[in-house]
């Protein structure tokens, strides 16, 4: 069963050529939705658990095509794959990608040694890990 929240009468009805998707319920997905929607950009969490009050959601599996479709995610222009597992954001990405007219598919990696394998497959790959440390290390 597909528990659906948002704050929005239909999301469907409200789609904008700025509609971006978190994929992925904890707090690094939905710092990144709460800064996009702080950004100007329509936001939806679709997640295993969508603990923001703030941003409209889904709470199902982010890998299960019908909570995708449920959540309305053929309609949006940028899908962040924001999980806490690689191998799980691999899967949700290639799933977005063939089965959703998106624009931008935008995955998070954690480990720096997987970055190639997600670029090779053609995704735009970002590596927690690495721009973490670089911040960091600048900072000090």
């Amino acid at each position: 069963m597909i528990s659906i929240r948002s704050t929005a009468d239909d999301p469907s009805d409200d789609v904008q050529e700025d509609a971006h998707y978190v994929l992925g319920g904890d707090h690094v997905s939905i710092a990144i939705a709460e800064q996009l929607q702080t950004n100007g950009y329509h936001v939806t969490i679709v997640g295993d658990s969508c603990d923001s009050n703030e941003i409209p959601g889904f709470a199902g599996d982010p890998s299960a095509l019908d909570v995708l479709a449920e959540s309305g995610i053929g309609a949006a222009s940028t899908v962040i794959v924001a999980t806490l597992s690689d191998r799980r954001n691999l899967l949700v990405a290639q799933l977005v990608r063939s089965h959703f007219d998106v624009s931008r598919v935008v995955v998070l990696v954690n480990d720096p040694d997987r970055t190639a394998l997600f670029a090779d497959a053609g995704l735009e790959a970002f590596c927690v890990t690495t721009m973490l440390s670089t911040a960091v290390s600048e900072a000090i």
